[in-house]
């Protein structure tokens, strides 16, 4: 009696294991749309990690060329160009703020990163500060 028992016990979970069919399915329908959230957060990271590093090369730039005698108001025109032609749309409404007092230049960039997600635009921000190349005569 106990031996038919258990055998109709076997039989009952075989047959709910064989009713789980879908459920890979139901699974995938739940964690595809995390997996898709995290792998756009890592691309939207990625994005402004890319936009700061062409800020800080513009920032360089622009202080390099003000810091060899430039006018500050054409190196902030030339610093625009400048993160338009390296990073093209990675970094865009690119803001160039330059301040000179003394010898020591103040460089700071600001502007928007490539966004991917909706309603997600990071701001990017770098300053460089330099000093001026003065000559001097040998004494």
């Amino acid at each position: 009696m106990a031996d038919v028992a258990s055998r109709r016990r076997a039989r009952g979970l075989v047959r709910r294991l064989r009713e789980q069919e879908g459920a890979s399915s139901v699974e995938l329908l739940v964690f595809f749309p995390l997996l898709m959230l995290i792998i756009l957060l890592t691309v939207q990271v990625a994005l402004s990690w890319y936009g700061n590093e062409v800020a800080m090369m513009t920032a360089r730039e622009v202080a390099r060329e003000v810091r060899n005698g430039g006018e500050t108001s054409s190196a902030r025109e030339d610093g625009r160009r400048y993160a338009q032609q390296v990073g093209g749309r990675a970094l865009t409404d690119v803001d160039v703020h330059v301040s000179v007092t003394g010898q020591e230049v103040v460089v700071h960039v600001e502007g928007e990163a490539m966004t991917i997600l909706a309603g997600l635009v990071p701001r990017v921000h770098a300053s460089v500060t330099a000093q001026r190349e003065t000559f001097r005569e040998d004494l």
